[in-house]
């Protein structure tokens, strides 16, 4: 199938992904402020971030197929044109519901960004080239979350959280005039153009797919431990630890720091082991995490150490799998990246925020439930990639 030449430009691509941790981050040590407003329990706040997140995967659904028959250029502008009305509606929400309608639209805009992102690599590169740099897109989803808290703390502090949904239509508006003037369509030139948008046909090849499915679960997974440990780190650090809120952004955006520098670092890895390798050794990193985070909370009184340390360490482990995992999902997919792309989204965001919503309902504590995931889940997928995995490569 014949590839487009023109590449897309690298920084919009990073900007795309930025959108959805940005619609998240920035306003996290905001949320005590907003339940005061709203006169609404810490609860009903966040769920607005687990509606956020069930939207962008959900909502990959019906993008992916969008990208396939019109092409990347035109949903990444929409997407982001969404996104920016949303955030402008958050910023004048009146009301908890209207503050939720927000968040739903915000993750429509956000899920066909990031679909568009992921897709357009695959059309543009090779699947060694391809793994580096969603790689490099990982990095750019965590380096937000080591910067956002803190600037999002201090524009709450100086102007509201309001500030917040300005700073993100503002960044928005700047994403969409750079993606208008630079961002070309990458959707490769040979794309059969089915005539129905939404068949069954066009996701069974790729969701029954065995290497699809493995990776796809894997990612999943790691997601689910992540969204556990955002969702429950404000709740356990300003509320039950009493930490002020430039604390909480610190340690936060340190862990985060952590994550993206190792992001940038694993390339580097997969060149000297290959991909399959590095998500297995990420693998037993993350089931180190997650063990050194159970013996922490059975043997000494929770604190901000105990809790935040060891996150470090799973950072480094979910840098290691997340972005090959993408790769050897997408790559036997050349014709419907969009599609793969999306389901890879939505497997990964939907099935992610389910099982972390699940375990954040249960009286479990956090730590618990990062253990459960980490530990539990991270030994099936790492006993699976050495059977399932193999088979999956040959599997169609």
């Amino acid at each position: 199938m014949q590839a487009r030449e023109e590449r897309p430009a690298f920084w919009i691509l990073m900007g795309a992904v930025m959108l959805s941790p940005l619609a998240i981050d920035i306003y996290l040590p905001a949320l005590t402020a907003m339940a005061d407003e709203f006169e609404r329990p810490y609860a009903a706040l966040q769920l607005t971030i687990t509606l956020f997140l069930m939207s962008v995967g959900v909502g990959q659904l019906l993008v992916g197929p969008l990208t396939d028959r019109f092409g990347r250029r035109p949903v990444l502008l929409g997407g982001v044109a969404i996104y920016m009305v949303a955030a402008v509606i958050g910023m004048a929400a009146s009301s908890i519901v209207m503050l939720y309608l927000s968040r739903v639209l915000q993750g429509l805009g956000a899920c066909a960004s990031v679909t568009v992102a992921f897709a357009a690599i695959r059309d543009s590169y090779t699947p060694t080239q391809g793994a580096k740099l969603y790689s490099y897109l990982n990095g750019s989803l965590t380096l937000v979350p080591s910067l956002a808290p803190v600037l999002g703390g201090a524009l709450t502090v100086a102007l509201g959280w309001r500030s917040n949904f300005a700073f993100m239509t503002a960044f928005a508006g700047m994403l969409w005039l750079s993606a208008y003037w630079r961002f070309g369509e990458t959707r490769p030139l040979g794309t059969t153009i089915e005539k129905r948008l939404y068949r069954w046909s066009r996701y069974r090849p790729v969701l029954f797919h065995r290497r699809f499915l493995y990776y796809a679960t894997l990612v999943s997974t790691m997601m689910a431990a992540i969204l556990v440990y955002v969702s429950a780190a404000p709740v356990v650090m300003m509320d039950r630890l009493r930490q002020p809120e430039w604390v909480f952004s610190l340690w936060f955006g340190g862990n985060a720091l952590v994550s993206t520098v190792a992001f940038f670092i694993v390339p580097r890895l997969m060149a000297r082991w290959g991909r399959k390798s590095t998500v297995q050794r990420g693998l037993l990193v993350v089931i180190g995490g997650g063990a050194l985070i159970a013996c922490l909370y059975w043997a000494v009184p929770v604190s901000v150490i105990t809790f935040m340390g060891p996150v470090a360490i799973l950072s480094i482990g979910f840098s290691m799998v997340l972005g090959a995992a993408a790769s050897l999902a997408l790559e036997p997919f050349p014709e419907r990246a969009g599609t793969a792309a999306a389901l890879l989204g939505a497997i990964q965001l939907g099935g992610g925020a389910t099982l972390a919503t699940l375990l954040l309902m249960t009286p479990l504590a956090p730590q618990t439930s990062l253990a459960l995931i980490c530990c539990g889940g991270g030994l099936v997928m790492w006993t699976l990639a050495r059977g399932l995995a193999e088979r999956a490569d040959s599997g169609a």
